[in-house]
């Protein structure tokens, strides 16, 4: 409100000076005797009007010199005009509040960055005049949330990270639009580094002041969890599904012997695993945990680091797998050759045999068993393969034909290999039972057979659209066994000209793919090329269902507004799995290198003013002399009026007295 302030209000005690003047009037009143005389009655007449008319200047005399007592103390206390609240009407100011998850961080005796950001946001509320336009919101990676002061005392941080350039952005559309005078942004947070590489870079208007109120500090001990994943998770007897966890040490001091535990619950129910890790200071270290893990399915649970530091929420990390056997594959190898080397076979077999890093806890993997098809009585029990390869095999019988036709109605798959002891009499039980892609040829066709088309968006072939991923048209064969047309709903997969080479069929739940080509080097030399181990590869990861999205978990940072981290389970819908989603904190919030106030202002390229800036103005006001003069004094007013009481004291003090 507008009123009348003084910088030296002590000097009003001096006012205490104006009884002077009536002690003084009080005691040098003079003192009359009233003595008659006869001849002199008119004469008291008229000095008895005299006297009243001087009473009447006494008074005014009196009161001019109490009132010249009063303005000198007021002159020495050094009125001036309070006018915030004219400041306050041209002002209009955005309060941000960082609620991320390293605010969460504890100092001292174990008061959090954001308990400290909420009692300076009071204080800086308090200082405002109620014209200001005030507003306050809390701000992280995920979400601008404004709240009415009132409600300030309710907020709490959050589990999501740190974003500047949002913040900031969203306050200076708010002052855009604003047609106050002064504008101005006060940032309450612990800068940390990680804020300003999020985002686009902000800029703000205009004319808008950037304050910030630094709340955080050098955190000595902090240990986090950026990463746990399964690296492994295959059920295989010689070697266990593997969980590997990246531990980072933030702090300058080496930590020994951290303890690492982990705890799923699955199919297989509760599994626990623990180690230890030792870290040096600002670097991370790796830890592998063998888990017992037998059975197949999804297995939920987490990992925690158990450490005292600074900063908790990031000593746990959830997470979530599949584990399963690899793929089963039946190999039959219709020709054993002179050696293991010269089978049918060998190659499709070490193909399916090597194993690939895996990321993300999925890979494609298979578990070939190979049988020869002359020194045995046909097919073992089929319903434990995922596919049946069947490599150069002649002489396939009614019953063969029966079994093949019920595995692959259930859902199995059939790849057929071409070779000197195939025919179309050889696979007739086959055609018979509408098993295969279309009409086998007669007879080979001989020749340098190259591919020239191919289905790009196969599943199985369309990692070969780009050519850096493997060209098909370098496949070459001297020998092919084509189909002379496909049956209906058919699809071609390779061709060499007007020769189908390779194409599929479905049949019932299953799917058979026929091959015009050996699997071996009789016919081709795609053995002897790098294409041979992708393309077998791909063929078989498609028949097995290895391509298809199983996203039965998916892992994502925490990003949306009101989320938590762990683990949700998502309903599923008509003829679909269960599925799971795992929220974790952005392993970069747990880096808690701050950001300089230069650095801030350098990035948003604005005015800033930190908290030292204001500090300084403070001292420089310190050191200003006292008798130095504001603007808005009005000290001036005041001895030009005291100059005016004190020449009309004078003048009537010689009325008084003549």
């Amino acid at each position: 409100m507008q009123g009348i302030s003084l910088i030296h209000a002590g000097f009003l005690a001096a006012g205490l000076a104006v009884a002077l003047p009536i002690v003084i009037h009080l005691l040098f009143r003079q003192k009359t005797r009233t003595l008659i005389i006869g001849s002199m009655r008119f004469l008291h007449e008229v000095i008895r009007e005299h006297r009243r008319r001087r009473r009447v200047r006494q008074w005014i005399l009196l009161a001019l010199r109490m009132l010249s007592v009063l303005l000198l103390a007021l002159l020495f206390a050094r009125p001036f005009r309070d006018e915030a609240f004219r400041r306050g009407l041209q002002e209009e100011l955005v309060l941000l509040i960082d609620r991320s998850a390293s605010m969460q961080a504890r100092q001292g005796l174990g008061e959090t960055a954001f308990t400290r950001a909420l009692a300076l946001a009071r204080e800086e509320l308090k200082r405002l005049d109620e014209n200001v336009i005030v507003h306050v919101a809390l701000c992280d990676a995920a979400k601008i949330q404004e709240l009415p002061v009132e409600q300030l005392a309710m907020a709490s941080p959050t589990d999501a990270a740190t974003d500047y350039n949002l913040a900031l952005a969203w306050a200076g559309d708010v002052l855009a639009g604003s047609s106050r005078s002064r504008r101005k942004i006060v940032l309450v947070s612990d800068l940390q580094r990680t804020g300003l590489a999020r985002g686009h870079q902000a800029t703000l208007p205009e004319g808008v002041e950037l304050v910030v109120r630094d709340v955080g500090a050098v955190l000595a001990r902090n240990v986090s969890i950026d990463s746990a994943e399964a690296s492994r998770t295959e059920i295989r007897p010689n070697g266990p599904v593997t969980l590997r966890v990246v531990v980072h040490n933030h702090g300058a001091l080496p930590v020994r012997q951290v303890p690492i535990r982990c705890e799923f619950e699955g199919p297989s129910g509760w599994i626990e695993a623990a180690g230890q890790v030792d870290i040096s200071g600002q670097a991370g270290a790796v830890l592998d945990l063998p888990l017992n893990i037998k059975t197949d399915g999804v297995y939920r649970g987490h990992v925690t680091a158990t450490f005292e530091d600074m900063l908790g929420i990031d000593n746990r990390r959830w997470v979530a797998f599949e584990a399963r056997h690899p793929d089963r594959v039946l190999l039959v190898d219709g020709q054993e050759g002179r050696s293991i080397f010269a089978s049918e076979t060998y190659f499709l077999d070490t193909a399916l045999r090597l194993r690939t890093e895996e990321s993300g806890g999925r890979m494609r993997s298979f578990e070939p068993e190979r049988i020869l098809w002359e020194s045995g009585k046909g097919f073992p029990r089929l319903d434990g393969y995922r596919a049946v390869v069947l490599a150069n095999v002649r002489r396939l019988s009614d019953e063969d034909g029966q079994r093949l036709n019920a595995y692959m109605h259930e859902g199995g798959k059939l790849l057929i290999f071409a070779g000197d002891q195939v025919s179309r009499e050889s696979l007739a039980p086959l055609a018979k039972r509408d098993l295969l892609p279309g009409i086998v040829a007669a007879e080979p066709v001989e020749g340098r057979l190259r591919i020239d088309q191919w289905d790009a968006k196969h599943p199985a072939l369309a990692c070969f659209a780009d050519p850096q991923q493997g060209d098909l048209r370098r496949l070459q064969f001297a020998r092919v066994l084509p189909l002379e047309s496909t049956v209906a709903g058919a699809r071609v997969l390779l061709q060499s000209g007007e020769k189908i080479i390779a194409a599929q069929a479905s049949v019932g739940r299953g799917t058979c793919l026929y091959f015009g080509s050996t699997a071996d080097r009789d016919w081709t030399d795609l053995p002897r090329t790098r294409m041979y181990v992708p393309l077998m590869r791909q063929l078989l990861a498609y028949l097995t269902d290895q391509l298809v999205e199983r996203a039965l978990v998916t892992n994502r940072m925490l990003t949306k507004p009101d989320e938590k981290i762990g683990i949700e389970e998502v309903e599923p819908g008509e003829e679909a799995e269960k599925t799971w989603v795992v929220t974790n904190l952005d392993p970069r919030e747990s880096a808690l290198d701050r950001v300089t106030a230069e650095e801030l202002r350098d990035a948003l390229g604005v005015t800033l003013t930190t908290t030292d800036d204001e500090a300084r103005q403070a001292a420089l006001a310190l050191a200003i002399p006292p008798d130095a003069l504001r603007p808005d004094e009005l000290w001036t007013r005041v001895a030009w009026l005291l100059l005016l009481v004190l020449t009309a004291e004078l003048l009537l003090a010689g009325r008084v007295h003549a």
